[in-house]
């Protein structure tokens, strides 16, 4: 057996000590000496020895209250004291040896087994309080990560509570308010605009936390394609510039001349620019300043976010990516939200092989957050920002729906009442069924040209009535291209739709513009 340090033997005659520290050298242990008590007090300091054999008569010192003061010193209160004598060879003197802190008593001459065998029997003592010890560290360590990690999920929870609850309240407020009367344009206007606005509020906060399921499930996957990042900053520009317009904030943009394209997924690189954009705006008091820059740094394109807002704490600033985790969870708290758009972020960034990176001077000296994509080999570059997506005028999507004939498929009233409403609103003839059953005899009597389904139904659910649909099809009975419209909003539920047979997939809940343009583009590609 071996302990972490030597064995420390102390004896003022020659050959006592010479035969205690061949017994134990003997015996597999490392051995040093002492002969005086000070020289003990060096060696003790000097080589810190798991265990001392100390005999009682030095010259300079009396071997009870050596022993005392080794284990009053926080120094070396943990060494082992085995306490030998050829004088005081009482039970007495046994009794006063383990009242000065010795460990264990033997008395000259010892057996050089018995000596061994006393030594090892110590320092097996010593590891199971060691081990103990450490054990409990740990347990006490874990139970404190344990606390941590409870408080924050309780403060997660009732931040979420919170958020969820707040906008639902504007827009139970506001349908109130506008049934109870003939509201003039104004109020009309104010009501709807707030309620679209808490709607897509209610929409992000949901989104960001199904992102962080897939995140924490490892189900987050991206679509690579080639990306024009020109693109995606005046997509982003375009959604949170009335957001800034409204705060008062200053929002620009600094566009390298010459950006190559990059391998990414557009939609989830959207993302990363619009979460930190809008937490650039979100945390700017009114007047401030909210900038995006865009260039190439070697092998890299950088996207640099800076804001005039509040700052980053310096203890905090570590910890800003981490999941649930919010600089301010007090019920005072100056802004709203999750805590989860950085932590996205950032699994977003690392997936696509780039780095993020915090910066701060303390609060209220803003921040600055860095992105960092890689170019990939042979990209070239582009030099002029490609064209955003028009918005549809009403008579535009109008015209574009103007003739087709509809099913929509939807269990639940209100949601079947709002597609319909949006794509008669578009100039389509739009019938309904609530059932697998009910929509396939429609089906029979009223042929459409395109279906927009419920995947979740009682009963029979949409992919039933994909599957009929696709085994149907014949030269009678053609190829009806068909949209999932659905809460199931994942890509991993997208790609099953696909793989079903439906032709699109639109998530719940679905901005009519995009529903309408997608019904536009499947019955403009069957035609």
């Amino acid at each position: 057996m071996t302990a972490a340090g030597p064995i420390l033997v102390v004896d003022d005659t020659d050959a006592s000590r010479y035969t205690k520290v061949r017994m134990l050298q003997r015996a597999g242990f490392d051995v040093i000496e002492a002969d005086s008590g000070a020289r003990t007090q060096e060696q003790l300091l000097a080589q810190r020895p798991r265990l001392v054999v100390l005999d009682v008569n030095l010259p300079d010192a009396d071997g009870f209250a050596l022993c005392r003061q080794i284990k009053e010193n926080p120094q070396t209160s943990s060494t082992i004291v085995l306490q030998v004598s050829a004088t005081y060879v009482q039970h007495t003197d046994t009794v006063r040896a383990l009242e000065h802190g010795a460990d264990a008593s033997l008395v000259e001459p010892i057996d050089a087994t018995v000596l061994v065998a006393t030594v090892r029997a110590l320092l097996r003592a010593r590891e199971a309080e060691d081990a103990l010890r450490s054990a409990l560290a740990a347990e006490q360590h874990a139970r404190a990560e344990a606390e941590s990690a409870n408080r924050i999920k309780d403060e997660f929870l009732a931040t979420l509570s919170h958020e969820l609850r707040t906008p639902l309240g504007a827009i139970l407020t506001w349908v109130t308010l506008l049934r109870a009367g003939a509201p003039d344009a104004q109020q009309l206007r104010r009501g709807l605009e707030a309620i679209e606005r808490n709607t897509r509020l209610q929409t992000k906060l949901v989104e960001d936390l199904l992102d962080v399921t897939r995140i924490m499930s490892g189900k987050m996957q991206l679509e690579i394609v080639r990306v024009d990042l020109r693109s995606v900053i005046a997509n982003v520009l375009d959604a949170i510039g009335p957001l800034a317009q409204g705060k008062e904030v200053k929002l620009s943009a600094h566009i390298g001349s010459s950006l190559p394209l990059i391998d990414g997924d557009p939609a989830r690189l959207q993302q990363i620019v619009s979460n930190l954009l809008s937490n650039g705006v979100k945390f700017t008091p009114r007047g401030g300043h909210t900038e995006i820059s865009i260039g190439t740094s070697g092998p890299w394109v950088e996207i640099r976010v800076s804001d005039t807002g509040r700052g980053i704490d310096r203890e905090f600033l570590p910890h800003v990516f981490e999941r649930f985790q919010q600089a301010d969870s007090s019920s005072t708290r100056a802004h709203s939200g999750l805590g989860l758009g950085l932590a996205i972020v950032k699994h977003l960034v690392l997936a696509h092989g780039g780095t993020v990176e915090a910066a701060s001077e303390g609060v209220g000296r803003g921040a600055v957050f860095t992105v960092r994509l890689l170019i990939p080999s042979g990209a070239t570059p582009t030099s002029s920002i490609a064209a955003q997506r028009p918005r549809l005028a009403p008579s535009a999507t109008r015209a574009r729906l103007a003739g087709l004939r509809i099913l929509v498929v939807e269990d639940d009233p209100d949601s079947c009442e709002a597609a319909v409403a949006t794509l008669s609103a578009a100039g389509a003839e739009v019938t309904s069924a609530s059932t697998v059953r009910s929509a396939l005899e429609r089906l029979v009597v009223h042929p459409v040209d395109v279906v927009v389904s419920d995947i979740s139904m009682p009963h029979e659910d949409g992919f039933g009535l994909i599957r009929q649909l696709r085994q149907n099809e014949n030269d009678d009975y053609p190829h009806v291209p068909a949209i999932a419209l659905t809460a199931f909003a994942s890509s991993e539920h997208e790609r099953r739709t696909l793989d079903a047979g439906y032709d699109a997939f639109v998530a719940k809940p679905a901005d009519a513009e995009e529903l309408v343009a997608v019904v536009a583009r499947v019955a403009r590609g069957s035609r």
